[in-house]
């Protein structure tokens, strides 16, 4: 019985270990509004969006090479993120600098059932995966089960 409470402590423990949780005070992330650009027929919202590190620690990151997209989720069934297709994908590791802000551009596409005159209301949420000192890679699985979400500000457009 010792054993059996020993070993399910020890799983326990290696658990809350090596599970990483966000403080979201630490990070920020904020979308700006856009112009909708009509591309072959659909309509994509092009989003400036920036994470800000603000905390007084580098903060290092993955992302991947190509599909970076897989990281980032909205909040609103109406859109989707465009994911861009490439030949070589390869996890990647980025760094932010005590109050640094990086910023890219996400392209969303407008489910096209929706009347012209709708408005759109949405908030865009960044996965963050930190690179632990003693990790050597991320597990995929963490991208998709998006445990460390950091959600921007809402929009109406």
């Amino acid at each position: 019985m010792i054993r059996f409470v020993y070993l399910i402590s020890m799983l326990l423990f290696s658990n809350l270990t090596f599970t990483q949780t966000v403080k979201i005070e630490k990070y920020s992330l904020t979308i700006e509004k856009s112009q909708i650009k009509i591309d072959n027929k659909n309509s994509f919202l092009i989003v400036p969006t920036s994470l800000k590190n603000n905390s007084n620690d580098t903060l290092k990151f993955y992302s991947m090479s190509c599909s970076w997209q897989l990281f980032y989720l909205v909040d609103n069934k109406n859109l989707k993120i465009e994911l861009v297709g490439c030949d070589k994908n390869i996890p990647i590791i980025l760094t932010l600098n005590p109050g640094q802000i990086r910023t890219i551009e996400i392209k969303l596409l407008i489910n096209q059932k929706i009347d012209k005159g709708t408005e759109i209301k949405f908030r865009i949420g960044f996965n963050l995966l930190r690179k632990l000192d003693n990790q050597k890679m991320f597990d995929f699985k963490d991208v998709l089960n998006k445990k460390n979400v950091i959600w921007s500000n809402m929009i109406t457009m």
